[in-house]
């Protein structure tokens, strides 16, 4: 059975084996066993953590076989970003300039430094293992998010962003790094910087980053090209993320040039189209009437999986007595439910 739960102390090395699958990209899940651990400590704690929209809070869920217990990929939820350290991006404007003297007008691209998105929600760290791809399992890690903010939405802002990881090459080379970043950072490769901005408080892009205008036209015809443009793993992740609601209005990465998106909480379709529901009796085998994407209420001990429900006349529904076990629920009980 596949279910999604809170990440625990137990799942250190599979998360380690997790991302170096990955590779180097992922500024929010690094190769470093420290790093994962911080997460898996900050993440228990923001589950067990009584509810406080004011707090910065790091939720990380694992997709888990629970017959294997094998972990196939992950998903994170990041409440109040920019508070605690800086959250960058670059936003793309149109710097308007005109002569009268020779009656000639010139538009120019320009990326700025911005700190846009403080006090706002971020969904990351979707990475689901290579091995698994294809299998929709990517749909879940990024649906059980949403479910999450929908559960409990006193947590959470009422505008969530999205950073997509940036193009780069075969070799991970990053053309828009190697023309911008490289050299504002004193030479530091993608991976040197990546790791810093994965274990600082970021203080070191406000002191070398420029606070003026970069000119795109300026900028090698590669760079230019892969403004906006996720890396090609990332490509089905931001049509999710588009269908869900999200939109693209000109904020990129500072380091990779992948696209941040962004959505009003009521506008995603996800939490707009769940409801929550009473468990009213079980099926006596898994063949309710459509298939759900379902959640508990439990903030400490919550799970999603994908099972089947019936919707009775009563206003309740009934569910599996084996996925309600895996919920961790019984009769009686609330579950949020969104039809798949």
């Amino acid at each position: 059975m596949i279910v999604i739960r809170p990440v625990d102390y137990i799942d250190i090395d599979q998360l380690y084996n997790l991302a170096r699958k990955v590779g180097p990209g992922m500024t929010t899940f690094p190769a470093n066993r420290g790093i994962l651990l911080k997460k898996i400590i900050a993440s228990k704690k923001a589950f067990s953590t009584a509810i406080n929209k004011d707090h910065a809070n790091s939720f990380l869920m694992v997709l888990e076989n629970t017959k294997t217990k094998e972990l196939m990929g992950t998903a994170g939820v990041y409440s109040n970003i920019g508070v605690e350290e800086p959250f960058y991006s670059f936003k793309l404007l149109t710097r308007t300039k005109h002569s009268s003297e020779i009656q000639s007008k010139v538009h120019s691209k320009t990326l700025n430094l911005v700190n846009e998105y403080t006090s706002d929600t971020e969904i990351g760290t979707l990475i689901l293992d290579p091995d698994f791809r294809g299998s929709g399992y990517g749909k879940l890690l990024s649906k059980c998010r949403y479910l999450l903010v929908a559960q409990f939405r006193e947590i959470f802002s009422t505008r969530i962003v999205a950073e997509l990881r940036g193009w780069s090459d075969e070799n991970a080379m990053s053309p828009f790094w190697e023309s911008i970043g490289k050299h504002f950072f004193g030479g530091m490769t993608y991976d040197q910087a990546d790791h810093l901005c994965a274990t600082t408080d970021n203080q070191f892009i406000a002191d070398l980053m420029p606070d003026y205008p970069i000119y795109i036209d300026l900028l090698p015809e590669d760079a230019q090209s892969v403004i906006g443009k996720p890396h090609d793993i990332g490509v089905p992740a931001l049509n999710m993320l588009i269908k869900e609601g999200f939109l693209f209005e000109n904020y990129v990465d500072i380091f990779d040039g992948g696209p941040t998106v962004h959505a009003d909480i009521e506008n995603i379709e996800t939490i707009r189209n769940s409801e929550k529901y009473v468990i009213d009796s079980f099926l006596d085998k898994h063949n309710g009437e459509s298939d759900y994407l379902v959640c508990n209420t439990s903030l400490d001990n919550f799970r999603v999986c994908q099972t089947q429900i019936t919707r009775l006349i009563s206003g309740r529904v009934a569910i599996s007595k084996k996925y309600a076990q895996s919920l961790h629920v019984e009769i009686g009980d609330e579950i949020r439910i969104f039809p798949l």
